[in-house]
This record gives C-alpha cells, sequence and structure tokens, in this order.
C-alpha cells in the first residue's frame, strides 16, 4: 500500500507540474501576443506615424528589425487559441468552397466583356503604350518636378523625335536597295515612271524631314527658347527614360539584337524572349511603387488609373504572356539534357541545323547534338530527329 501512495503522489506532483507549465506558457504566449499586438500599432497610425516622426527610411529600419522577431516569437510561444481559430478557419473554408466557385464563375463571366476590352486596347500597340508612356510622365511630373507641369510633355515630344531619329538611322543602315528607280517587275529592266517617282519623293521627304527635326531640337536645346516650363531633373530622367527605352516597340526590337551581341550561352538564344520579360518586369516595377506615391499626395485618380492600365491590364496582359512564351521554351527544352563540356570537346562538329560551332548544345535520346534554339525551332514543327527522323522516346 505505501509503494501504491507513493507512486499515486508522484503521479500528481507530476501532473500538477505539467499544468502549471501549461499554465506558465499560456502566460507567456499570451504576453508574447499582447507585445506584438503593441508594436504594430505604428502601422495603424494615420498616414504611418513613424514615417511622420522619421520618413520612410524609418519605417524601412523599423520593420526590418521588428518584424524577424514578432514572426520568431509568436512561433516559439504561440497562443493556445491559435489552432482552435486556424481548425475554425479552415472548418469555414470547406463550407465556403463551393459558393465562392460560384462566385468566382460568375464574377469571371461578369469580367469577359472587360477583359475583350482589354485585349482590344493591347492590340492597338501604338495607342495602349503612349497611354501608358504619358500616365508614368504625368506621374513623375507630379511627384519630382516642383516647378513646370509641362515637362512630361517636352519629355514625351524629345523621346519621340530620338525614336525617329534612331528608326530612320536603322532603315538606312539596313536598306539593301539604293537604287532610286522602281522595275515594273522583279525580273525586268523597265523602270514604272509613277513608282520612281513616287519613291523618290518619299525618301527626299524622310531626309528633309530629318534634317529638320534634328535642326529643330538643337536650336531649341542650345538657344533654350519656350522651355520655361521643363525642368526634369536626374531622377525624373532616369525613370522615364527608362521606360520609354523599355516600353517602346523601335527598342524593344533592338534590345535582343544587342544581347545577341554577347554571345551568352546561358541564354541558349532565347534573347527575345528574356528580354520581353526583362522589359515586362521592369516596366511594371516601376509603375507599382508610383501607385502609393501618389495616393500619399491625394492623387487619387491618376494612382487609379495607373494602377489599372499599367498595373493590372500591361501587367497581366503583356507580362503574363511573355512568360507563358518563355515557359513554354524552357519546357519544350526541359526534356533535353545539357552537353557537357567534355562532350562538346571530344565532338569536333557543328550543329547540323545551323551549321554553326557548338560551345553548349542539347542531346536528345538518339545522342544527337543541336543548338537549344535550332532544336526549339524543329520542335514546333515536329517532334522528331532532325538528322534521324526518329520520334524522341524519352526514358
Amino acid at each position: 500500500m505505501g509503494m501504491i501512495s507513493r507512486v499515486r503522489g508522484r503521479i500528481r506532483s507530476d501532473s500538477f507540474s505539467k499544468i502549471h507549465n501549461n499554465k506558465s506558457e499560456d502566460k507567456l504566449a499570451n504576453i508574447v501576443w499582447l507585445i506584438s499586438l503593441v508594436l504594430v500599432l505604428p502601422y495603424w497610425a494615420p498616414r504611418g506615424l513613424l514615417v511622420a516622426l522619421g520618413g520612410a527610411w524609418l519605417m524601412a529600419a523599423y520593420t526590418c528589425l521588428v518584424l524577424p522577431v514578432l514572426i520568431s516569437a509568436n512561433y516559439r510561444y504561440p497562443a493556445r487559441w491559435y489552432p482552435a481559430v486556424a481548425k475554425l478557419v479552415r472548418r469555414l473554408a470547406r463550407r465556403l468552397r463551393a459558393p465562392t466557385a460560384c462566385l468566382l464563375g460568375v464574377l469571371k463571366t461578369a469580367y469577359a466583356p472587360v477583359d475583350r476590352a482589354e485585349r482590344l486596347f493591347l492590340q492597338m500597340n501604338n495607342l495602349s503604350t503612349m497611354v501608358s508612356q504619358l500616365l508614368i510622365f504625368t506621374a513623375c511630373d507630379r511627384l519630382l518636378v516642383l516647378q513646370g507641369r509641362l515637362t512630361c510633355l517636352y519629355s514625351l515630344m524629345f523621346y519621340n523625335v530620338v525614336t525617329y531619329s534612331v528608326n530612320y538611322v536603322k532603315e538606312i543602315c539596313t536598306k539593301e536597295d539604293w537604287s532610286p528607280y522602281v522595275n515594273v517587275t522583279r525580273h525586268s529592266r523597265v523602270k514604272h515612271l509613277a513608282m520612281s517617282a513616287t519613291k523618290i519623293v518619299l525618301e527626299w521627304t524622310k531626309a528633309v524631314t530629318f534634317i529638320v527635326t534634328m535642326t529643330f531640337i538643337l536650336l531649341t536645346l542650345g538657344l533654350e527658347q519656350g522651355l520655361e516650363y521643363f525642368r526634369p531633373n536626374t531622377l525624373y530622367t532616369l525613370i522615364t527614360g527608362t521606360f520609354y527605352l523599355l516600353s517602346e516597340k523601335t527598342f524593344l526590337e533592338l534590345w535582343p539584337l544587342a544581347l545577341s551581341a554577347l554571345k551568352l550561352e546561358s541564354l541558349e538564344g532565347m534573347e527575345v524572349l528574356y528580354c520581353g520579360v526583362w522589359s515586362r518586369a521592369i516596366t511594371t516595377m516601376i509603375a507599382v511603387p508610383l501607385v502609393p506615391a501618389l495616393v500619399w499626395h491625394e492623387r487619387f485618380r491618376l494612382a487609379l488609373l495607373i494602377l489599372y492600365i499599367c498595373v493590372i491590364v500591361h501587367g497581366r496582359h503583356r507580362l503574363g504572356e511573355e512568360l507563358l512564351k518563355l515557359n513554354e521554351a524552357q519546357g519544350s527544352l526541359a526534356r533535353f539534357r545539357r552537353a557537357t563540356a567534355e562532350e562538346i570537346s571530344t565532338l569536333e562538329d557543328v550543329c547540323a541545323v545551323c551549321l554553326g560551332t557548338m560551345k553548349s548544345a542539347r542531346v536528345t535520346p538518339c545522342a544527337h547534338f543541336f543548338h537549344a534554339d535550332c532544336l526549339r525551332k524543329c520542335l514546333a514543327s515536329s517532334d522528331r530527329c532532325p538528322i534521324c527522323v526518329r520520334e524522341y522516346v524519352f526514358c
């Protein structure tokens, strides 16, 4: 009996200590939760208490110091009601799954006409690009330029003149037929007088327009006449210039050529796809921080327009399409392994598609080597090896 009573006493003492420890941990968890609530209060103050006291840098430093501590403390000492709340949320999510799916279907059906209008707007490439540029330039004008409210229009005009000049120089550099005459047919030597006269007039008009435009711009910038409202600063020029260079069609066609000149083997000949994704991502990233900045300065309509057109429409459609193209290209090549440096050095052969030397290659299951870009183009038309015409069979 004495042994039994001693065992019962130990069990009671152990259970009492466990209950005491659980209560102390619950108290500590509640204290951590209350302290976390107090430390989060500066974010709820009007316009941000820390921003009002020390600016955005103080808010960023406070976030970097406090947020990791809050997360680790609440993870180490979770309140007892956390699992109950999580269980209740999961139960509500299961019950609301069917109504939510129905509601999403209704919203998707209602949004379909708006989606078609957005796609129609983006199909008018020049108009949609000009609207987005004008919105970004206007936002930078309101936020960064203290004097001179027409800086956005002057800047856009100047950038368009630069684009026109680049287009004309590009046309001259890539022009093959310098003859001022037009033949009746391709293989005939008989000249078509009317078409020849039209061609001569058009070429001279382009040249004269280019010369007059450049002269006018140089005189305007040199004499500074009519530029009393043009007051750009360095940050304004950097943001607007970057956005324009990454959104204008002329420069979007030149960036892949410049990237191809670097001959980066890691891109595997997909410079056009990578440039499309990078340019759309950077322009969207430029537009995103402008929205809260405009809201801060109470420019609500301009902030709403930039959020919808430059972030949602352009980001969702154009950036989404470029990402889809890149993922499809990478997915088509993912089945084929990369050739090692030893295999390429011992191969001493050229790509059978483009007849170019191979510094990097992809290997087919039938042990043939191709450039990644050449193989991707072949896969677009056929799922057979270009050399042995066998179907690809992967183990």
